[in-house]
């Protein structure tokens, strides 16, 4: 007879408990603030364009750069919450900050060829950091930061840069993005989405990372810090980043270095890179395979080569 009773029962509890899930569900969502949400579209040949940018990486909680006020460099900042994102204003080229690091002997070779092909289409929105006064590049309206640094590659000279470099974002207000390059690198203007921690490829912080990186990199702490751990500028970053503020870097596999095998980049996925590079490796030049109008010896870094299949109509372009 019990066994019947709890039987007839057993059906009016679990509707009733149903109702009570239901009720407590409805309450509890309708209590949550609305979140329009902003799907990332694929990649495509965007280096026209910093309008769009590729897909998270596995295990992304977040792409920081769709929220300028989260951030990281190398890396995201912790989750929080579902995938879910707050639509932001889309970045813009003058949202971004370029940072170029090089020193006097370079001017008239290194950074000469930067000038003539990308920074020639961003000037506004790059900033050269450099040790030696160069009239030629301040009579030309270049935004140029002569530094009080060491003119050596020394980890005191990149760190000083370093530093000036961060403060010059800093005071930058309007800037949502840092982007750190050397003097060998190429900018596509491909949209910069991802982070990456290295000064030979470049990495990007964004602002509200920034900020957060202040107690040991503002003003002298930068130098101080970089100097208590005794590593470079460039690691010096990723140490704040990553053991001071605990957030993790992504790797970004469109960001290139000169020590890596650039041969290995094809020919149809350049315009798809973010920034390009080039170097003597094994007493050989380490540069991207492409073919063009100017033979290898004309153009060794085969930047100028870039420049003209991505840009056609520039006057120098054959």
């Amino acid at each position: 007879m019990q066994k019947r009773s709890i039987r007839r029962k057993l059906p009016v509890l679990i509707f009733t408990f149903s109702i009570i899930i239901y009720v407590d569900f409805q309450l509890r969502t309708s209590s949550l603030p609305k979140l329009s949400v902003a799907h990332h579209p694929s990649s495509g040949a965007l280096h026209r364009s910093i309008q769009q940018a590729p897909s998270p990486a596995k295990g992304d909680a977040r792409n920081p750069a769709t929220d300028s006020s989260s951030g990281g460099i190398g890396g995201h900042p912790a989750a929080e919450g579902p995938a879910a994102h707050v639509t932001q204003p889309k970045l813009k080229l003058e949202d971004i900050y370029v940072a170029v690091k090089t020193t006097g002997r370079f001017h008239q070779s290194r950074l000469a060829l930067l000038l003539e092909t990308w920074i020639s289409r961003t000037k506004a929105h790059t900033f050269i950091f450099t040790d030696t006064e160069d009239e030629d590049l301040q009579s030309n309206g270049y935004n140029v930061v002569v530094t009080s640094c060491q003119s050596d590659h020394s980890q005191q000279a990149l760190s000083c840069k370093m530093s000036a470099e961060y403060d010059g974002f800093m005071a930058s207000d309007k800037r949502r993005l840092y982007l750190n390059i050397c003097v060998l690198c190429f900018v596509t203007q491909r949209e910069v989405r991802f982070w990456f921690a290295t000064g030979g490829a470049g990495f990007c912080l964004s602002r509200r990372l920034a900020e957060k990186m202040a107690p040991w990199a503002s003003g002298s702490r930068f130098e101080q810090t970089s100097a208590t751990i005794r590593l470079p500028d460039d690691c010096t970053v990723g140490f704040i980043v990553e053991k001071r503020l605990g957030i993790s870097m992504v790797h970004c596999p469109l960001f290139h270095s000169h020590l890596e095998n650039l041969l290995l980049v094809s020919h149809r996925s350049i315009p798809h890179q973010v920034t390009l590079s080039y170097g003597m490796f094994e007493n050989k030049m380490n540069s991207i395979e492409v073919k063009g109008s100017f033979s290898k010896k004309e153009d060794p870094s085969r930047f100028k080569t870039v420049h003209c299949m991505l840009y056609p109509f520039t006057s120098w372009c054959p």
